[in-house]
C-alpha cells in the first residue's frame, strides 16, 4: 500500500492527484523515492557505476551502486546479467527519468533516487554509453529489446489431466 501517492495518467496527460493505492510488486515499473534506506551502520561499500535502462517508456539514467570491485557482469548489455541478484527494485540515485506525456511531449525529471522493477528492464548501457544529455534520451520504442528468462514461462512440457 502507497499512502499520499501522486498518480498521473501518462496517456491522458491529466492534473496529477493523490491517493493511496494498493500495488502488486510485479506492476511497479519505476518509483521516486526519498530519504536514506536501511541502518547507516550496515552499509557495504560500493563503487557507482553511470547507468541508463529502459523500461517499458521510461528511460531512467542515474548512478548503479555495485559492490567494489565487481565489474565482471557489468560487461553485458543484458539487463539480466546486470541486474541479476538484485532485489526486485533496484535503486538508481541521481536520477533523471525520462517518459512521454500526452501527446508524445517527452517530460523528464531529476530524483535523488528512482527505484526500477528490473523485471521490465528491457535494455541497458553503462558507463560512456550512458553518458549522454538528458534531451537526447530515445524512448523505448526506438530500442532494440532484451528479453528476460525470468518473464517467460515455458510450457512446452506442461501436462494436462
Amino acid at each position: 500500500m502507497l499512502r499520499g501517492a501522486t498518480v498521473t495518467d501518462l496517456v491522458v496527460g491529466a492534473t496529477p492527484r493523490t491517493a493511496d493505492v494498493t500495488l502488486a510488486i510485479g506492476s511497479i515499473v519505476a518509483v521516486v523515492v526519498t530519504g536514506r534506506r536501511g541502518n547507516e551502520t550496515r552499509r557495504r561499500r560500493t563503487d557507482l557505476r553511470l547507468a541508463r535502462v529502459g523500461l517499458v517508456r521510461y528511460v531512467v539514467t542515474g548512478s548503479l551502486h555495485v559492490p567494489s570491485g565487481s565489474f565482471d557482469p557489468l560487461a553485458s548489455n543484458d539487463p539480466a546479467v546486470v541486474l541479476a541478484g538484485r532485489d526486485v527494485l533496484v535503486p538508481l540515485t541521481d536520477a533523471t527519468i525520462a517518459y512521454e506525456l500526452g501527446a508524445r511531449m517527452t517530460t523528464t525529471e531529476q530524483h535523488e533516487t528512482v527505484l526500477i522493477n528490473r523485471a521490465h528492464a528491457t535494455w541497458i548501457e553503462l558507463d560512456e554509453a550512458a553518458a549522454i544529455d538528458a534531451d537526447e534520451v530515445e524512448l523505448e520504442e526506438e530500442r532494440e529489446r532484451s528479453y528476460h528468462a525470468a518473464m517467460i514461462k515455458d510450457f512446452t512440457g506442461a501436462v494436462s489431466d
